[in-house]
């Protein structure tokens, strides 16, 4: 038995822009789920590892979309785990339309220890003998700022209740619409967007200030989130 985890669903109204397609927001969250019911298969699912006193950190996470997904379309979405490497857990996706890929994905993972927020270095539960020898992306790496490009002040968000998931935290979900939000309106109606790439580096807890700071680098947008002087994560979007 191939070890793949396989989802289907419809895409919902809410899910889509103001062009019915789906938007990053809603593909992350998709990706999110497919990655816990891959992790319950993989015996290290989010009751497993809330016994444990562990929780799933997503580290980094990259997606090329080559067809966005529409309001409507059907959609079957495959999700692996593909290796371990040090603390990090690489997991695939691949989410098809009629049978052919529409968008592929990887993520980094690791474990962190409930109560001291540390990466867990210990045994896990996690089934290593169902990682998947195959790839879309290449490994998620750190997103590397050109050295040229300047960063102007693009706004602040406060993490607020809604923003919040059951760690306590801001969801993983949330930096790509915070990020998307800041560029030129017209410039997002008028392009496309083709290649999402975030890189977490600490966790925001409610209450707490995000400073956004944007460059462009021609149709390459870097967006930083930066929480008391300290760069909470960064994201690249390639239109």
């Amino acid at each position: 038995m191939i070890p793949v985890v396989i989802e289907k669903f419809r895409v919902q109204s809410y899910e889509g822009d103001v062009n019915r397609q789906m938007k990053p927001v809603a593909l992350q969250q998709r990706l999110q789920e497919a990655a816990y019911v891959g992790g319950d298969f993989c015996g290290a699912g989010y009751a497993t590892l809330q016994e444990r006193g562990l929780f799933w950190a997503l580290n980094r996470l990259h997606f090329k979309v080559y067809e966005w997904p529409v309001w409507g379309d059907e959609i079957e979405l495959r999700t692996w785990s593909r290796a371990h490497e040090g603390p990090l857990w690489h997991r695939n996706y691949r989410m098809l339309k009629d049978g052919r890929t529409i968008v592929d994905a990887t993520s980094a993972w690791t474990l962190i220890d409930i109560a001291s927020r540390s990466i867990w270095r210990g045994d896990s539960p996690f089934d290593e003998s169902r990682h998947y020898a195959e790839d879309t992306l290449p490994f998620c790496s750190k997103i590397v700022i050109p050295k040229d490009i300047t960063f102007a002040e693009a706004g602040r968000r406060e993490a607020l209740y809604s923003d919040l998931d059951t760690n306590g935290h801001v969801n993983n979900c949330i930096y790509p619409g915070w990020a998307i939000d800041a560029l030129p309106l017209d410039y997002v109606l008028q392009h496309q967007l083709k290649d999402v790439q975030i890189c977490y580096f600490r966790e925001v807890h409610a209450g707490e200030t995000v400073s956004l700071l944007l460059a462009n680098d021609n149709n390459v947008w870097y967006i930083q989130g930066i929480v008391n002087e300290a760069q909470a994560f960064v994201v690249r979007l390639e239109f």
